[in-house]
């Protein structure tokens, strides 16, 4: 890793750390969009996974108190793992330029999704009905780009819970299928040491400015940074694309 890299990682993991206390969420969404134009997806992935890890599991033990807010969250986390397990396979498998075009992809979709999206709740009986498969899809998500956020969001955005309930709902699942793609990354033997050690020590600079985005949450509007957050993931995901095809 030389000192442009090393520059990159850490500007990434101060924004993504920042954003992810703002809003809840964007630590994968902000920061491996960013490194991935650098030192590609799947570095960017391993690099991710334990600050995303440590940060959720810590804003879900805050906001435990709201844990009966979704009764169908156990089983879609259950789903969640086999499908984590088998992103894990292709991104081992899979070439960089795949990763990066379904890292682009999906975060396209993800602005998509949060441009078209409507004021709706689903039903209880959808709810069980989708909870099994977006589960699933998330963990596949999560292994293959480090990021699960388009499918987890847009489901928990539909259950009309309050701001805690939201919180606790997608730290638990981001931290859960994080966990589950760590597993299959060292049953693959597909992660190093050496990474594993950068992915520990990614942790400080990302929840050194979890904080202060939490602090700012309540100062600056929130509809600002939303525009900001959408704009700057749909210049990365531009990058990435042009970077990879053209």
């Amino acid at each position: 890793m030389n000192t442009f890299e090393f520059i990159i990682i850490i500007i990434a993991l101060i924004l993504g750390g920042f954003t992810k206390g703002l809003t809840g969420l964007g630590l994968p969404m902000v920061s491996i969009p960013i490194m991935a134009n650098y030192i590609g997806t799947e570095r960017a992935v391993m690099i991710l996974i334990i600050p995303t890890i440590v940060l959720n599991l810590w804003l879900a033990i805050i906001n435990r108190d709201e844990r009966h807010a979704i009764p169908e969250l156990p089983a879609m986390l259950l789903f969640g793992v086999p499908g984590a397990i088998l992103g894990a396979t292709f991104l081992y498998l899979a070439p960089d330029k795949v990763l990066d075009t379904i890292l682009a992809l999906w975060v396209l979709v993800y602005l998509l999704i949060r441009f078209l999206k409507k004021d709706f709740e689903l039903s209880l009986r959808a709810r069980k009905f989708f909870s099994l498969p977006t589960g699933f899809l998330a963990g596949a998500l999560q292994s293959t780009t480090g990021i699960s956020a388009p499918i987890i969001a847009s489901y928990i955005d539909a259950l009309g819970l309050n701001k805690r309930g939201y919180v606790y709902a997608v730290s638990i699942c981001f931290a859960t299928l994080s966990c589950a793609h760590l597993l299959a990354l060292l049953v693959y033997k597909a992660i190093s040491t050496e990474q594993l050690i950068t992915s520990l020590l990614a942790v400080i600079p990302a929840i050194l400015f979890v904080q202060p985005g939490i602090y700012l949450r309540d100062v600056f509007s929130q509809r600002i940074f939303d525009v900001i957050i959408k704009m700057l993931l749909f210049i990365m995901a531009i990058q990435i694309i042009h970077r990879t095809w053209l």
